[in-house]
C-alpha cells in the first residue's frame, strides 16, 4: 500500500504517563560473591526487580554492557567479569515471574562459586546494598492519536515515560507486549510495526537507545507506506 499511514487515527488515543521511584534501603549488604548469593536467597522479590528492571530508570546508557545492578557491581567492584557476564545473560522477562528469575540467579552464583577455591570479595569499601523501590506514576497531559503525534510525543517525553510504557507495562502492569506495541496494533491496526516495536529490548539498548529506535521504526513504516 502506498498511502501515508502517519495520519491514520487510532480508535483510542495513547495517553502518556511518567513515573518516578522512591527507594527504600532494606538493611542487607553483600561484601562478597558468597554473601551476594546468601542475600539473594532472602531479600523480597521487589528488591530483585528493583536491581534488575527498575535500574533502567537510573541508567542513561547500559554501562559496561550490563543493564542490571548485580552484574555491574560484580564487574566493577569485585572485578569478576566472568560472573558478571553469566548474571547478565538473561533478563527477568525471560522467566515466568521474579521468583523463577531468583532461582536462575542463585543457580548461576552457586555454579560459579563451586568452580572457585575462594570467595571473591570487594576490592575496596564498595559493598552492595539491597534496596527496593516504590513507583509513582503520573499522567503527562499528552496524547497521541496517530503515528505522527506518537513520534512527536516520543521525542518530547523523558526516559521515565519510555520506561513506564515499554518496560514497567510488561513487568508489573500485565501488558505482555508493552503499551506502545499494543496501541499500534490494537488501535491503529499496524501489526507488523507493532511486532517490530515489541522486539526492541531496552535491557540491551537502554531507554535512550529505545527512543531512537522507536522513532526510526515509525519513520521506516511511514516511508514504506505500510498499511498493515
Amino acid at each position: 500500500m502506498n498511502t501515508d499511514s502517519s495520519d491514520q487515527t487510532g480508535s483510542q488515543p495513547f495517553v502518556f504517563w511518567g513515573c518516578s521511584e522512591i527507594r527504600e534501603s532494606l538493611g542487607f549488604r553483600a561484601d562478597s560473591e558468597r554473601q551476594l548469593l546468601e542475600r539473594l536467597e532472602v531479600v523480597p522479590s521487589e528488591s530483585i526487580y528493583h536491581h534488575t528492571v527498575r535500574c533502567l530508570l537510573r541508567q542513561q546508557v547500559v554501562s559496561a554492557g550490563y543493564s542490571d545492578d548485580f552484574s555491574n557491581w560484580v564487574a566493577s567492584e569485585i572485578g569478576d567479569l566472568a560472573l558478571a557476564e553469566k548474571l547478565a545473560l538473561r533478563s527477568p522477562f525471560d522467566f515466568a515471574d521474579t521468583e523463577a528469575f531468583r532461582s536462575y540467579l542463585l543457580d548461576v552464583l552457586d555454579d560459579h562459586l563451586a568452580e572457585l577455591r575462594y570467595d571473591p570479595r570487594v576490592l575496596m569499601e564498595s559493598s552492595f546494598y539491597f534496596c527496593r523501590g516504590h513507583l509513582a506514576a503520573v499522567p503527562l497531559d499528552l496524547e497521541a492519536h496517530d503515528l505522527a503525534s506518537l513520534r512527536s510525543a516520543l521525542m518530547e517525553v523523558d526516559d521515565s515515560s519510555l520506561y513506564y510504557h515499554a518496560v514497567e507495562a510488561i513487568g508489573r502492569l500485565g501488558h505482555p507486549h508493552g503499551d506502545f506495541a499494543a496501541w499500534v496494533e490494537e488501535s491503529l491496526g499496524f501489526a507488523d510495526l507493532a511486532r517490530r516495536i515489541y522486539e526492541e529490548d531496552a535491557f540491551v539498548i537502554s531507554l535512550s537507545g529505545l527512543r531512537r529506535r522507536l522513532v526510526d521504526l515509525i519513520d521506516m513504516h511511514v516511508y514504506r507506506g505500510d498499511g498493515a
